[in-house]
């Protein structure tokens, strides 16, 4: 074999030459999507700076690579003589044979993520092993982002808008749908309250126009460019908007949809406008921005704000509005529909299952415990309360479920929780009928990286790099959920050394226990109900806007409030069973055995950071940034399990009138003030921000120690 180049067959008839010296690449005809992943491969190669003596030396590219692609052409397999298994769309097979690595798939996707596959195992096991044999199917065959757009936004704020310049940037764009190819997340989302006109110029309804002249033009050209990178990155997109609201055009001409809000944050759950200007406007706008994009994939609707009024009325607005432009369309496209926020699934299921005209199976979007998803794998709550299964039984004939996994309880500290995701997606993967996932935030935009302190020597670009563990765990195991822990720790090793890649690994798995473990325990609904990291409830100061530090969780409260995990026990109802003498159930979870596990993961946190000290590390500012950030998950945990132990004391100490018991409940709060000191401590990496949208709100660790304090005088107020 010739080591001068690297000879890459597609089809048996496109043929790239990977120049083994100068790490060029030379490329035929083939498709977008496999140029793009084959460009990603011979990037690897010249980072590793390859020339004639490495190639040498290299056992995983002392070889030829060969692709094959079988959607039409099974014909090479034959030649080859090789026993291919059943490999499905978006699926691949690693073949090694006769010193010879063959790459298998029935579909660009499926190269795609192959190529990927042998660009991984190069970085990561490098270049002198042998490519591993391999079969991958994907589990699941939606695996989606959801991205809310700063402009015409679900809610106005600093921590919104300050994307805007970064969100419209293409630049950006290439970055993130990157990420997403190489951690196999399918389906881009993209939300917002009425993105129509920043796409179009309505034919028939001129005064809705928001733009024209180059202004339009640029967005003309921002949409294709992005629609069409996503399509070369085997990248479904969506647009998805909240329903019965217009172009401030339309809405002055017409004088309809002119909503007034008390608080202006909000477009709320006022009565609906269902005006015909509207549902006409609407139609229209849906079937001109369908033909206008050929390389969008779909719509999405959301039956909840501005469209109070009866179920069957609701439903029947969607029929005539994106049902009916979807089906006046030159092409069918994809179609998300959200379950409605009134749980009233025999009108929803019948209107639903109705609708015919759309591209496959319609995506039934479900928001699985709310707005925290990352909580208990079981499903205790979704939007509008009660649980029903009358969604999913019996089956449903032209829908299939994909689970909404929003995050509002993780905005600053790194996530990652494998055994989480895989526990999630057994419990909840209904067979033939769950399509798949959503995962991303209402409250957080992944884009300029707004949160760190300059002082902190970051060296990515984008917020979601920072944030690449929580993408990479998600979409690896939703295509695969028997992907092995080792995958990640190799990942770990590869970016901060193998000295301390794996316990980093181990560090962050125990710590991102703390939002589930708490966020289970403490019922929250809607956004911000609850903010893990920050144990805030801003309930009331998002209806009132007291001052910002009343959002903090007092100890009086958390005895009291309700779990989101009915298997779980509040304070009051455990110190009721106990001094009632009552048995507790083994199945039950009690605060005392949170409290235990917290305190054990914390500290093990803080072992594992010990043995990390003086060992040869790669990229020190950014594993700086990772170690501080599972140290802060380590005192949140601390701090979470002695305010519990508090808090049981504290009540036990009122129901028993119990001096002692008291006095052990204040130590316990001094106890967790010293942990939330070494939370401050462990969190100098970030700066005050404007995080969570309401109005002018900052945040910081710091701000709330004077209100972690209060819960000591809190205590000590307590009378008998």
């Amino acid at each position: 074999m010739n080591l001068k180049s690297l000879i890459l067959i597609v089809a048996g008839c496109f043929c790239w030459v990977v120049n083994a010296q100068s790490g060029g690449v030379f490329r035929s005809s083939e498709s977008e999507i496999t140029k793009i992943a084959l460009e990603k491969l011979a990037t690897e190669i010249s980072f590793s700076k390859f020339n004639l003596e490495a190639v040498k030396k290299a056992k995983a590219l002392d070889s030829k690579i060969i692709l094959l692609h079988t959607e039409n052409d099974k014909s090479w397999i034959k030649k080859f003589k090789l026993k291919v298994a059943d490999i499905k769309s978006e699926g691949f097979q690693i073949i090694t044979k006769d010193n010879d690595t063959y790459l298998v798939a029935s579909d660009d996707a499926g190269l795609m993520y192959g190529i990927l596959e042998l660009k991984d195992q190069l970085k990561l096991y490098g270049l002198n092993s042998k490519f591993k044999e391999k079969t991958e199917n994907p589990h699941f065959s939606f695996r989606a982002v959801k991205f809310n757009l700063p402009w015409s936004s679900y809610r106005i704020g600093e921590s919104l808008h300050l994307h805007m310049k970064t969100v419209k940037d293409t630049v950006f764009w290439k970055g993130y749908l990157d990420m997403m190819a190489e951690n196999r997340l399918n389906a881009l989302t993209l939300w917002n309250l009425h993105p129509f006109t920043f796409m179009i110029q309505p034919e028939k309804f001129p005064e809705a126009t928001q733009f024209t002249g180059q202004e339009f033009k640029d967005w003309q050209t921002f949409w294709r460019t992005l629609f069409k990178m996503a399509k070369d990155r085997s990248i479904e997109t969506y647009i998805v908007n909240w329903n019965i609201i217009t172009s401030p055009g339309l809405t002055e001409t017409h004088n309809v949809a002119n909503y007034k809000d008390d608080l202006e944050w909000h477009y709320g759950f006022t009565p609906a406008d269902t005006s015909r200007v509207i549902v006409d406007y609407m139609r229209e706008t849906i079937t001109q921005t369908i033909n206008e994009y050929p390389n969008l994939t779909g719509l999405g609707v959301s039956i909840g704000e501005r469209m109070q009024m009866p179920m069957e009325d609701a439903m029947k607005w969607v029929k005539n509005t994106f049902v009916a432009g979807m089906k006046n369309a030159n092409r069918k496209v994809k179609f998300i529909h959200r379950a409605p926020f009134k749980v009233e699934p025999e009108i929803a299921r019948e209107y639903i299952e109705s609708y015919t005209g759309t591209e496959g199976p319609i995506i039934m979007e479900f928001k699985f415990n709310w707005s925290h998803g990352h909580s208990t794998p079981n499903l205790a709550i979704t939007h509008g309360g009660k649980v029903s299964d009358q969604y999913w039984n019996p089956k449903p004939s032209n829908y299939k479920m994909a689970w909404m996994m929003r995050n509002e309880d993780f905005i600053m500290l790194n996530w990652g929780h494998t055994e989480f995701i895989k526990e999630h997606i057994k419990v909840n993967d209904f067979p033939d009928i769950t399509m798949g996932y959503f995962i991303g935030s209402e409250t957080y935009i992944p884009a300029k990286e707004y949160r760190m302190s300059p002082d902190s020597n970051y060296n990515w670009t984008y917020a979601y790099e920072k944030d690449w563990e929580f993408y990479q765990m998600w979409g690896r195991l939703m295509y695969n959920p028997n992907t092995s822990d080792d995958y990640f720790i190799q990942n770990f090793k590869h970016r901060y050394g193998d000295a301390v890649g794996e316990p980093l690994f181990k560090a962050l798995q125990l710590g991102s226990e703390m939002p589930l473990w708490f966020s289970t325990f403490y019922k929250g609904t809607w956004d911000f109900t609850i903010y893990s990291e920050g144990f805030l409830n801003g309930k009331q100061l998002y209806r009132n806007y007291k001052e910002a530090e009343d959002a903090f969780i007092r100890i009086d409260e958390m005895i009291t409030h309700e779990t989101l995990d009915p298997l779980y026990l509040n304070i009051d109802d455990y110190n009721n069973l106990k001094l009632e003498g009552k048995p507790i159930s083994e199945e039950l979870v009690t605060p005392l055995e949170i409290a235990e596990e917290m305190e054990q993961n914390g500290l093990k946190i803080l072992e594992l950071c010990e043995k990390m000290k003086g060992q040869p590390v790669k990229d020190i500012a950014n594993f700086n940034i990772e170690r501080n950030d599972v140290k802060a998950w380590a005192n949140l945990s601390l701090y979470f399990a002695d305010k519990l132990r508090a808090g049981i004391y504290l009540d036990e100490a009122v129901k028993t009138k119990s001096q002692e018991k008291k006095d052990k409940a204040i130590d316990y709060l001094r106890n967790a003030s010293k942990h939330w000191l070494g939370l401050v401590d462990s969190t100098q990496q970030y700066q005050e921000v404007s995080l969570l949208h309401i109005r002018s709100f900052k945040f910081s660790w710091e701000m709330y120690y004077p209100r972690v304090l209060k819960d000591i005088e809190i205590a000590e107020a307590v009378k008998f």
